[in-house]
């Protein structure tokens, strides 16, 4: 299974959008690259069609597993900076 390309991501992407403005999807950047890539890596890869889904449902989690590891990393870098130390 080869990867999509950054301008087919770019492209991928870019196709996205009308579908998510015409549909009011609350989606962000995100979602949009992951979806792209979802369905780039699978329109050519040799899995079969009954392996798709578990194969993105595990990609989902990733992202997930991912955006909350940033998001508590974040999270504790800026509760670092509210504590005032003692005079």
């Amino acid at each position: 299974m080869s990867e999509p390309t950054q301008d087919e991501m770019i492209r991928g992407v870019t196709a996205l959008i009308p579908f998510v403005h015409r549909w009011s999807l609350p989606l962000n950047p995100e979602d949009l690259n992951e979806l792209a890539y979802a369905v780039l890596l699978h329109a050519r890869s040799g899995l079969p069609l009954e392996e798709i889904p578990a194969a993105v449902e595990h990609q989902i989690d990733e992202h997930r597993r991912a955006a909350q590891e940033l998001y508590e990393s974040m999270k504790a870098a800026a509760d670092r900076r509210r504590v005032v130390p003692p005079c």
